[in-house]
């Protein structure tokens, strides 16, 4: 790599870094598991409004790589968003991105919606509780059972 290839690169993280210093504030969890798998490699973790992204720096004259980092947590607290919506068919859909999580919280509002004026969100939210790893003792007294063993 020669002088202007480096003086380059640098000047472009230099840049990217500045263009989003606003947002480049990431989980520290995130950091630790991304300085573990990339700690000998040259990147840049940047955090924005739509999610996280990892720039890949390689020392030849290879392109800078862009990957795009999930963070469980934002999805969840999207399907938690969802819950509280005006719309039916949000709400059920935030249930739905729920199932399987065993998050407390996640119980709690499915608890909630159980009132719900609409149907579909009520039974979606009595399969949630039906799934949760601790929701049995709480499906048992509110005498709720899986759709397949009404028959």
């Amino acid at each position: 790599m020669t002088r202007w290839q480096t003086a380059l690169q640098c000047g472009a993280v230099l840049g990217l870094a500045l263009l989003f210093s606003g947002v480049a504030q990431a989980d520290e969890t995130l950091r630790e598991r991304i300085h573990r798998e990339y700690k000998h490699q040259s990147y840049m973790l940047v955090e924005g409004p739509d999610g996280h992204r990892l720039y890949l720096f390689s020392p030849g004259d290879e392109a800078v790589r862009a990957i795009d980092v999930a963070l469980p947590g934002a999805s969840l607290t999207t399907a938690f968003a969802k819950t509280r919506s005006a719309d039916p068919r949000e709400r059920t859909l935030g249930l739905t991105q729920l199932a399987g999580v065993p998050d407390a919280e996640a119980l709690d509002i499915a608890l909630s919606l159980l009132t719900d004026p609409v149907a579909a969100v009520r039974n979606e939210a009595s399969q949630l509780i039906l799934d949760h790893p601790q929701g049995a003792p709480l499906a048992m007294t509110l005498g709720l059972v899986h759709d397949d063993e009404e028959d």
